[in-house]
């Protein structure tokens, strides 16, 4: 079954340094337009508002399958934060689900060998 909307919610999370926040996952939730695979909009929790604004620009309109390791090499030059580990295992996260579920409505949208 394929959903019926034209965005679908998909997320990544990341444990943070003890020393950054009492609360230990870092996650990044995305909007993401499956015709055409480009991110919409995202949020990030916890995230300082600096950070979440800078992460924001580089994401959003980003390709998930095509653009991912522009934005990570991005993220390695210009975040410098204790939290930076976090947010690039939290993206792959993010990325990964996405691609968990192209694959699913692939496999889902061949008919059955089986008889």
């Amino acid at each position: 079954m394929k959903p019926n909307g034209r965005t679908l919610i998909f997320g990544g999370q990341a444990r943070l340094p003890k020393e950054i926040s009492a609360n230990e996952v870092f996650q990044v939730i995305a909007e993401v337009d499956l015709q055409t695979g480009k991110v919409r909009d995202v949020d990030f929790t916890p995230c300082p508002p600096s950070i979440a604004r800078m992460l924001k620009r580089l994401m959003v309109e980003m390709s998930m399958p095509d653009d991912v390791n522009d934005l990570l090499i991005e993220i390695e030059h210009r975040l410098f934060h204790k939290c930076k580990k976090a947010v690039i295992t939290a993206i792959k996260d993010l990325v990964r689900e996405f691609r968990e579920y192209q694959y699913r409505m692939t496999k889902s949208s061949y008919p059955s060998t089986e008889g």
